[in-house]
């Protein structure tokens, strides 16, 4: 196994926690480096020529192709010159001027790398405003003189002024409106009104290892603009993304905050684990937890590959969809932009639930045992518990609390991009105690060092805090039992001891005060991260580039959790415990790829192939003492433990994986496209003879707004059929499944192995093998129409997808005899969600823009193979009773809930008699009036155990959504 780890992880190297230190201590230099290297760049910029008798004007078109400068000169002057020879070694351009013009012609090296031989053009200064079609100003146009990079910004009244030659052309960008060309034709004041595009169909989306046309598009993608979750009062940008892509579907699994929600792409895809691959900056992450990291105003654009062939390119992970996530940079000569927000806002619970006050629960408990001809036990015989003292919902449920800030600097010039971001997140649950903390660092640059070269960088640094409780454990999660928790009993006694239902636990519940747990609660999770990427770009010609780029993610995770000693509750703690605990993962990618992007004629072909590995390793360990003398809080350190708890650790083997992968991209006239995907994966979590899949994918689209026929049909402004087909894979398990686990010094139960009447140690299997296991395999149809109208302001998208997933992986079932072993996972299973999509998006207005949105999908999930027809996979026991809440049985949906079927309650004993469903059960004569009716679903006249338990699909089939905005100018009113 070791020299098959190795092979995949070749790219290891052993990070160490100096690695963050490092990271973060180099934030200031990168900084630096960002705002610096543009200015430094040009100058070292050297140059080696050797010309004999060449004109003045070849040897500057010369310097210009091998550099950024441009030269503007008069021909007829520097063909006076005549022919000169040029003998220069690692020369700057101030040398090679020197050497050629001498005295002869007047030059002028301008700062923006501009060289002007000869008596410049007159210049004359440009006044004006631009405005849009009502005629509101617009701020922060793009002013640039074509052909040079001198260019200016609107200011907060719309006006700009810029020095041009007289007969100079003026260019005007602004993000969603048309470019502008105006010729200045000698005049001095200028009034450029700015035409908006209604359509979004030539926004570029990201793709996977390159960017497309929006309209190109032949695969289903979900794009959401960073502009549309800036400033959003959430924790994670999984939250963010909540009803804003159809088909996604945002499940909160807890309300601590800063947890992570799981994201579910079309359904849920498997019995594993089913969230996508999340990709930031080309960075992958299998885990969502990565976009609780990002602050969500540094976001630039996320798109969410739904269907096979958009999501192939990413082959063994892509089985669940894949999120992608595109961090903002500067832009090109952008001067530098400042920019800082902030909000805050509160959180309360609107809504309890029902319960009995305690006089009321007095009362019931009191009826119960008189009319089973009982006596009336302890408690409720005495009338202190008839007294309501605390509504517990309300004692543990506050107020919350959110602050936000974050600054931005971002800019450029010709041949530098940064962007720095600092933010700094702190929620506040509405449980005390209950809180997420994150500060985030963001830097992004790209520079292009020659004309042949372009480097640049992403690098974020994230810390988070966090603490929060148990929630979901029946007997012990904090709200069940607040829910629980007998109302009669005060949160804190008039001794100072916190309320106890401990003197009548066999009545009152096994239940702790909720108030307690959380006053005594110390506790905190904290997380440092590094997720950086650096990259290389070289243009081989014109049509062709390729890029590399490594990627690194790594992640510190420390936990502290000191219980105090608790005798006074009903579940006690005996002595005071601590616990910590610190975990490292991470990983390291290389891509290497290559793209091709031609026009021939009416065709367009985009070809993007590549070869990309990546590796990971991680390690835990934790360490625990019992017995505090001392509690205090500088006190509760391991060291003052007086005694063993616990102490743990693991280091895992390297795994990895290898792939290359293939896409081209084809488009004809603007109306018919195509996509053909390929992607080869290789996987050290399987054998040899399993490690590599193969994922391919094809989709087609038809552009019918682009016909002939249709140009006369103007309330039609783009139609669109698309429909595709593909393989994906998912390796989401327990690696290394295909070898066998031999645990050394096992015990085999409580005394170890027998031998001449001793128990001692000795070595066992304790996982068994399975050396044909290999990938999960989701196979994709996949139909679309897309449809504009009104010049595009109105857009809808129907989409109808049917995934099945075979060969999926489901525990063995293992025969008594087996012993105390693990069953590895088998490829039996099968599983089918197929649905209809359907999206409706409107915007309009100017100076006042408003939108709606309306979404909704409609999924079916079938479990189509399992062990058999009567075989299951059963869902984690709840309760005292230990019972089951769902099961998986074929034929089914994922996980139904599983249960007795009711039909309400027996109101007369009449009712109980002549029941059909007790006829012949034995049990009959111990039912009363008031109790629940039970289902005979087999008929046999008796409630038979397991046989008359039903399953519901736990599976919602639809989800809905809708989404209203408006906005002035960068004030948005209203946006959800």
């Amino acid at each position: 196994m070791k020299k098959i780890t190795k092979a995949f992880a070749w790219l290891y190297m052993q990070p160490t926690f100096k690695i963050i230190l490092l990271m973060k201590g180099a934030l200031l230099l990168v900084m630096f480096t960002c705002l610096q290297v543009s200015a430094n760049v040009y100058s070292q910029e050297k140059f080696s020529l050797s010309l004999k008798q060449t004109e003045v004007s070849n040897i500057l078109t010369k310097i210009q192709k091998q550099s950024n400068y441009r030269f503007f000169y008069n021909y007829a002057s520097l063909k006076k010159l005549g022919k000169v020879d040029l003998q220069v070694k690692d020369a700057g351009i101030h040398a090679i001027m020197e050497a050629l013009m001498g005295s002869k012609l007047p030059y002028k090296i301008a700062d923006d790398h501009v060289v002007i031989i000869g008596a410049p053009e007159a210049q004359i200064a440009i006044k004006g405003k631009v405005v849009d079609s009502k005629g509101e100003t617009l701020i922060g146009v793009s002013v640039k003189l074509q052909g040079t990079n001198i260019g200016a910004t609107t200011n907060l009244n719309g006006e700009f002024v810029i020095n041009a030659p007289e007969n100079g052309i003026l260019e005007f960008t602004y993000v969603g409106y048309e470019k502008q060309v105006v010729n200045i034709d000698g005049r001095t004041n200028l009034t450029i009104t700015m035409v908006e595009t209604n359509s979004n169909l030539d926004e570029i989306v990201v793709v996977g290892y390159g960017t497309s046309k929006k309209i190109d598009v032949t695969g289903s993608i979900a794009s959401v603009k960073g502009s549309d979750i800036q400033n959003l009062p959430v924790s994670t940008v999984a939250s963010a993304l909540e009803g804003r892509a159809t088909g996604v579907n945002i499940v909160r699994n807890d309300g601590t905050p800063g947890a992570a929600p799981s994201i579910r792409i079309r359904g849920t895809g498997t019995i594993n684990d089913a969230n996508p691959l999340v990709v930031i900056d080309g960075v992958p992450s299998g885990n969502p937890d990565a976009l609780s990291d990002v602050n969500p105003n540094d976001i630039a654009s996320i798109e969410i590959l739904k269907d096979a062939s958009s999501s192939a390119i990413y082959g063994t992970r892509a089985a669940n969809g894949v999120v992608l996530v595109t961090t903002k940079r500067g832009n090109y000569s952008q001067k530098l932009a400042t920019s800082i927000n902030a909000y805050t806002g509160v959180s309360k619970s609107t809504k309890y639930i029902d319960l009995l006050t305690a006089p009321d629960l007095y009362t019931l408990k009191r009826e119960r045992f008189t009319n089973d001809g009982a006596a009336i036990e302890a408690p409720w015989n005495d009338a202190y518990y008839s007294t309501q003292r605390t509504d517990w919902q309300k004692a543990i449920l506050g107020s919350g609390k959110v602050n936000n800030i974050d600054l931005n600097l971002q800019g450029g010039n010709e041949v530098s991009t940064y962007y720095f971001s600092t933010s700094f997140y702190d929620e506040k649950g509405i449980i005390d105690k209950s809180y997420f903390k994150r500060f985030s660092t963001r830097i992004n640059s790209e520079h292009k060092i020659k004309p042949w070269l372009k480097l640049g960088q992403n690098l974020q640094v994230t810390y988070g805090e966090t603490n929060g409780f148990n929630n979901n454990d029946s007997q012990t999660g904090l709200l069940f039992s607040a829910l629980r928790f007998n109302p009669a009993i005060p949160t804190m006694n008039e001794d100072g001891t916190y309320g106890t239902s401990k003197a009548f636990a066999n009545q009152l519940g096994d239940i702790n005060n909720p108030y307690s747990t959380i006053q005594q609660a110390d506790a905190y999770n904290r997380k440092y991260r590094a997720i950086a990427n650096v990259f290389a770009e070289v243009p081989i010609f014109a049509d062709l580039k390729f890029r590399a780029n490594y990627g690194f993610d790594g992640t510190i995770g420390r936990g502290y959790s000191f219980n105090i000693e608790d005798r006074i509750q009903t579940r006690e703690t005996t002595s005071s415990t601590l616990t910590q605990t610190e975990a490292e993962n991470y990983s390291h990618l290389l891509d290497l790829v290559l793209t091709y992007d031609k026009v021939i004629s009416k065709s367009h072909i985009t070809f993007t192939g590549g070869y990309s590995s990546q590796s990971f390793r991680g390690s835990y360990f934790s360490a625990g003492r019992v017995g505090f003398d001392d509690t205090s809080k500088d006190q509760r350190t391991l060291r003052k433990g007086n005694a063993f708890l616990t102490a743990d650790g693991s280091y895992d083997d390297p795994s990895g994986l290898e792939s290359v992968f293939a896409r081209g991209f084809y488009d004809y006239d603007g109306r018919f496209l195509a996509t053909l995907t390929f992607r080869a994966d290789g996987s050290s979590k399987f054998a040899a003879g399993n490690r590599w899949g193969y994922f391919p994918a094809f989709s087609l689209g038809w552009r019918v707004s682009n016909e002939k026929f249709m140009k006369d049909i103007s309330w039609i402004n783009n139609l669109k059929i698309t429909g595709g087909w593909g393989e994906l894979g998912n390796q989401n398990i327990r690696g290394f499944q295909y070898a066998s686990s031999i645990v050394v010094g096992n015990t085999y139960g409580t005394n170890g192995y027998t031998f001449g009447g001793f128990g001692v140690n000795g070595s066992a299997v304790t996982i068994t093998a399975n050396p044909d296991i290999t990938w999960e395999r989701a196979a994709m149809t996949n139909v679309s129409l897309e449809a504009g109208f009104l010049d595009n302001k109105l857009n809808t998208t129907i989409t109808y997808f049917d995934k099945n997933t075979n060969k999926m992986l489901v525990p063995a079932l293992l025969i008594g005899t087996a012993g105390r072993v693990t069953a590895p996972d088998i490829n039996i299973g099968n599983m089918n969600n197929r649905g209809v999509e359907a999206e409706v998006n409107y915007q309009s207005g100017d100076s006042f823009k408003y939108s709606f949105g309306v979404n909704g999908s409609f999924i079916k999930n079938e479990v189509t193979k399992l062990y058999g027809v009567n075989a299951f996979i059963p869902s984690t026991v709840y309760g005292r009773s230990s019972q089951e809440i769902s099961r998986t049985y074929e034929g089914q949906s994922i996980a139904s809930f599983y249960g007795w079927k009711t039909a309400g309650l027996y109101q007369t004993q009449a009712e109980v008699d002549n029941d059909p469903y007790l006829k012949n059960d034995t049990r009959k004569g111990s039912i009363k009036p008031g109790d629940v009716r039970f289902v005979d679903i087999n008929g046999d006249g008796m409630i038979d155990g397991g046989i008359e338990l039903t399953l519901v699909i736990l599976i919602r089939k639809q989800h809905w959504a809708f989404r209203p905005a408006c906005r002035t100018r960068d004030l948005i009113y209203l946006q959800t």
